[in-house]
């Protein structure tokens, strides 16, 4: 049996969340840049709920924002 997206249930799996590493579909994974060290920046991808927590993306802030408008 094939994974499914842990958000919608769609059967084509992209990626799995960088912090809970829930099955993610290309429509629900959440593309983040990471600064690591000097001058390092790392791709990651979160669902849903662990793009808006700042125990799990440093970058949080920023999709709490963007959900406020």
């Amino acid at each position: 049996m094939n994974p499914v997206c842990g958000v919608c249930g769609r059967d084509n799996i992209f990626t799995t969340c960088a912090d809970c590493r829930m099955p993610l579909c290309d429509g629900c994974a959440r593309f983040e840049l990471l600064a690591e060290g000097c001058g390092t920046v790392i791709p990651a991808y979160f669902c849903p709920s662990c793009v808006s927590n700042p125990f799990a993306n440093p970058n949080a802030i920023f999709w709490q924002m963007k959900e406020k408008n």
